[in-house]
């Protein structure tokens, strides 16, 4: 069925919202975990949409972010976007950054209990990269 707003569009605008200050590697590491948790249907119903949508999970889609609507507004002209696009081709063909992880958190913003005690596979930009035990 037809999307109004497609698979593809839906993880670029969650990639930017989540990555607009990262280098290009973390929006390829955010590309990645969708893409693992849309496989594993973690917190998802195995569609990006459902994946980036799930409640509580992506900070940017969360329904009291601040700049969520605008997102909507991005232009692909922009170069920041640009990189998402980019990096949600790299992460779709195969890009392993992460390790096949499907969690992340800044610890310079929020330090979320659920990390307590977890392995940290990869450190990208302001993310860290972690496997739950």
């Amino acid at each position: 069925m037809p999307r109004l707003i497609s698979e593809t569009d839906m993880a670029i605008v969650c990639i930017f919202e989540e990555t607009e200050g990262e280098p290009y590697e973390g929006k390829v590491a955010v590309a990645e975990v969708i893409l693992n948790r849309t496989k594993e249907k973690y917190e998802s119903d195995g569609t990006v949409t459902g994946t980036v949508l799930h409640k509580m999970q992506f900070s940017g889609m969360n329904s009291d972010a601040v700049n969520r609507i605008r997102s909507f507004c991005i232009d692909d002209s922009n170069p920041i976007v640009q990189d998402c696009m980019k990096a949600w081709v790299a992460a779709q063909v195969g890009s392993d950054l992460t390790h096949g992880c499907v969690q992340y958190y800044n610890p310079k913003t929020s330090s979320p209990s659920w990390a307590e005690g977890a392995t940290v596979l990869a450190e990208i930009g302001h993310h860290r990269f972690v496997k739950l035990k």
